[in-house]
C-alpha cells in the first residue's frame, strides 16, 4: 500500500491513493541524487572524492483522476488545481508539504508542485496517465512525531521527562535523547530567561552553545541549527523581537548542534550560580530515503 497526501499553507489537502485520485505510482522517494566533488592528478589511478552535497528533491506522482459523472469530473479538476495552486504552497517561512505512507512508515518533507497535470485525453469520466510534480527543498524525508526533551528544575526536583541515566552535581544537569532516524538531526533550542547565562552541550559531538550574557528574565532565546533556516532570535517580554546571536559566544557550534543518530549525551550548565533556568529541545528524526 502506497498513499501521498498534499497539504498547502491553508490546510487544504489532496489525497492521492484511492478514486476520485487514484495513486498509481510514486516517483523520487528513495535515496537521493548526490553532487559528488572530486579531484584527480597527473597518472593517479583513479580520483579522490572531496565532497558532497544532496540535492532537492524531486517527487513525481503518477494517477487516474476518476470520477461518476463528466460534471463531477470537472469540479474535481478544478479542485485539484486550486488546492495545487502556488500561491497556497509557499509565504515566507511557510512551507506546504508531502506526507507519504506505505506499509512500514509514514513520513512527510517540504514540497511545492512543480509541473501541474496536463488533462489531455479523457476517456468518458476518467482522466488517465496524469502526473503531478513536486519539488522538495530538503534531500531529507521526516518522522511524523516532533521530539522534544526539556531541561528543568522546579522546587521538587528537577524533571527528567527523556531517558536515563542523568547526572546532578555543581549545578550540571545531563541526560541521554535517542535520534532514532537515519541521519544527523538539527534541533531547535528555546531558553526561557531567569537572569543566568546557561551552556548546552552534546558531549557526544563536542558541540556547545554557550550565552556570553544573562538573558532577562521572561525573554526568550530561540536557536535553530538546520544550515538552511540558521537563526537566533530573542523575544522579549513586550513582543519585540531582535537578532540573537550576539548573545552567543564565539566558541559556540550552532551550525554544527546536531544530533547523532542514536544515543546523544546533552548537558546543561548553569551560569551565574543559578540553574532556574528552562531549556527545551526539539527535533524531527530525519531519513535518507522511503
Amino acid at each position: 500500500m502506497q498513499r501521498l497526501i498534499y497539504e498547502n499553507i491553508l490546510g487544504e489537502q489532496v489525497e492521492f491513493y484511492h478514486a476520485p485520485f487514484v495513486l498509481c505510482s510514486v516517483q523520487g522517494t528513495g535515496m537521493n541524487e548526490l553532487k559528488i566533488s572530486a579531484v584527480s592528478g597527473s597518472y593517479q589511478q583513479g580520483e579522490v572524492i572531496t565532497g558532497l552535497k544532496r540535492e532537492s528533491r524531486r517527487v513525481k506522482v503518477a494517477l487516474h483522476l476518476m470520477a461518476k459523472s463528466r460534471e463531477e469530473l470537472y469540479r474535481l479538476r478544478s479542485e485539484l488545481v486550486g488546492r495545487l495552486s502556488p500561491d497556497k504552497a509557499f509565504d515566507g517561512t511557510k512551507r506546504a508539504r508531502i506526507i507519504y505512507q506505505n506499509d512500514f512508515c509514514t513520513r512527510w518533507t517540504w514540497a511545492t508542485p512543480e509541473y501541474g497535470s496536463h488533462w489531455n485525453e479523457r476517456k468518458q469520466n476518467v482522466h488517465p496517465s496524469l502526473t503531478v510534480t513536486f519539488r522538495c527543498e530538503s534531500p531529507f524525508w521526516y518522522g511524523m512525531e516532533k521530539k522534544e526533551t526539556v531541561f528543568l528544575e522546579r522546587k521538587t526536583g528537577f524533571k527528567l521527562p527523556m531517558q536515563l541515566p542523568f547526572q546532578l552535581g555543581n549545578k550540571v544537569f545531563g541526560q541521554v535523547v535517542y535520534n532514532g532516524g537515519t541521519n544527523d538531526a538539527p534541533v531547535r533550542i528555546t531558553v526561557v530567561g531567569n537572569g543566568e547565562a546557561p551552556q548546552l552541550l552534546n558531549k557526544t559531538t563536542g558541540a556547545v552553545i554557550r550565552l556570553v550574557s544573562p538573558l532577562p528574565y521572561g525573554d526568550v532565546l530561540a536557536v535553530d541549527t538546520d544550515s538552511t533556516s540558521l537563526r537566533a532570535v530573542i523575544r522579549h517580554t513586550d513582543g519585540s523581537e531582535e537578532n540573537g546571536f550576539g548573545l552567543l559566544s564565539p566558541e559556540s557550534s550552532v551550525s554544527a548542534f546536531w544530533l547523532k543518530p542514536g544515543m546523544n549525551e546533552l548537558k546543561y550548565v548553569a551560569g551565574y550560580g543559578g540553574s532556574s533556568s528552562e531549556i527545551r529541545v526539539s527535533w524531527y528524526e530525519r531519513f535518507e530515503g522511503v
